[in-house]
């Protein structure tokens, strides 16, 4: 795999056409390249180069990071999520394309409640993996000259990752990183796509699913545990015959 470094690969139409032109005609059908895009900036131009891929020749990854007006405002970035929406699921319909949309945990005016509204509206496009980053405050960033501001801790090491905020607490942070590894385990892996498909919808959110399923893994113990395949899969039957009884 190679990785393009450009935060917004495609924010110059020209460029992102002649590169992707020439990787179009040079596929040794091996070598997969790795972009990081504004989905909200794709032409329809770029769409149809895309559409002649072959599978896996290229994969996107778009940083979406919150859906909160005021949380990108305050971050200084600007996307039109309904656009780059409708982008992303133009790309899935090729089907020839991995997609990988990102958020982060901790930003400014970004509660739980906040971040689960986020962690929804992506979920929905349906992406190949959904990475839950958390904040990394490091030195010379916006983030780090308004750390008291925004009522941000963090840790003093690398990474520099978010402890708390303003908005979220200490505890929240945590329970997310335990959705963020429920959804690591049976989202991103790929193995439960099936089941899934049909187990989500019975909650009132994707959300409040990967939260209850990471509130089992607490309450059992299995965050302790280094689990095998096939012990996922009956961690989730036994997961279901519980909240199917319950409700």
């Amino acid at each position: 795999q190679v990785k393009f470094v450009d935060r917004t690969f495609n924010c110059q139409e020209a460029h992102a056409l002649e590169i992707w032109t020439y990787l179009l005609e040079h596929d040794n059908g091996i070598t997969n390249f790795h972009f990081e895009i504004g989905a909200d900036l794709l032409t329809d131009a770029q769409l149809a180069l895309m559409k002649r891929m072959r599978p896996g020749l290229i994969q996107l990854e778009t940083g979406v990071q919150s859906v909160n007006p005021r949380t990108l405002k305050e971050i200084r970035r600007t996307m039109d999520f309904a656009k780059a929406a409708g982008r992303v699921r133009e790309i899935k319909g090729f089907g020839n394309i991995h997609q990988h949309l990102d958020l982060i945990a901790g930003l400014p005016y970004e509660g739980l409640e906040s971040f689960a509204e986020s962690f929804d509206a992506v979920y929905a496009l349906e992406p190949e993996q959904l990475q839950l980053g958390f904040l990394k405050v490091l030195k010379g960033s916006r983030m780090h000259r308004n750390a008291s501001e925004y009522g941000i801790l963090y840790r003093e090491k690398p990474p520099y990752e978010v402890l708390s905020t303003a908005w979220l607490s200490y505890g929240e942070l945590t329970l997310l990183k335990s959705v963020e590894h429920m959804v690591e385990i049976y989202y991103n892996s790929g193995q439960f796509s099936l089941t899934l498909s049909k187990l989500v919808p019975l909650w009132p959110s994707a959300f409040s699913f990967y939260r209850e399923l990471a509130d089992y893994y607490q309450e059992q113990g299995f965050f302790k545990i280094q689990h095998s395949r096939a012990r996922r899969y009956e961690i989730l039957l036994d997961f279901i015959s519980e909240k199917m009884e319950t409700n």
